[in-house]
């Protein structure tokens, strides 16, 4: 696995439409439907805490979060042959890492692919037999489990919940406090986030994964790590 440790200095947004080829999928197999989380690509393994998601639809279309952007398509099959068609994306610039890593995707993605699923893994090969992209389902136990563990010093643990409007999205934060312990969980672009407290000149922030929250009063400022330094963040407003 590889850490993200480099910034960008552009966080600049733009949208970029690919031209769409009017491919469409017919009787897709119910196993290949679902979200997809990358693990491999192209043997060189995937970012700690980046995610390169591809979703299957059972219409014929396809798309995701490549690391950095997201992108949609429509799909063609020919037995176990799959040919994702040219994509509308966003073209939005991340630290290096990162788009290296959306790179590598997209461009496997691009190549003459078989497809085959092993139990919660969907195996994306190349012509010549190479595996292209290994990802697992994001749709198994979906239904989620509970974890529970033992905060030393605890004598009980308080919960709180606020809904906030993050940018257009709706976003219900859990504020988890234990003695020493102090969690924020919440769900962006379909990612659950656990984020601890951490040191802050003001304000309670919290980091999890790629994302820092940071409240300050009612209202909230989401931050992507991935964006780099110079990332202004989301506001997130308090809603009903």
């Amino acid at each position: 696995m590889l850490k993200i440790i480099t910034a960008v200095s552009c966080a600049c947004v733009t949208i970029e439409m690919a031209s769409m080829q009017p491919v469409a999928a017919e009787n897709v197999p119910p196993q290949l439907v679902g979200t997809w989380l990358a693990e491999d690509i192209g043997g060189g393994g995937v970012i700690d805490d980046l995610q390169s998601t591809l979703e299957i639809r059972e219409d014929g279309t396809y798309g995701g979060m490549a690391g950095c952007n997201h992108f949609t398509g429509t799909f063609s099959l020919s037995g176990t042959k799959i040919t994702f068609g040219p994509a509308a994306s966003t073209r939005k610039m991340c630290v290096p890492a990162a788009m290296t890593q959306e790179q590598k995707f997209l461009e496997a993605l691009g190549s003459e692919l078989s497809w085959a699923v092993e139990g919660s893994k969907l195996v994306l090969s190349k012509a010549e037999g190479r595996t292209a992209i290994k990802l697992a389902s994001m749709t198994v136990g979906s239904e989620g489990i509970d974890v529970t563990f033992r905060a030393p010093g605890a004598g009980a643990v308080d919960r709180q919940s606020a809904r906030y409007d993050c940018g257009g999205k709706p976003v219900e934060a859990e504020y988890i406090n234990a003695g020493p312990v102090s969690l924020v969980t919440f769900t962006i672009d379909g990612t659950f986030v656990v984020a601890a407290n951490v040191i802050a000149a003001s304000g309670a922030k919290y980091a999890g994964g790629q994302y820092i929250w940071w409240t300050k009063g009612d209202e909230a400022t989401l931050f992507d790590a991935t964006k780099g330094e110079q990332d202004q963040g989301i506001a997130c407003k308090p809603a009903p």
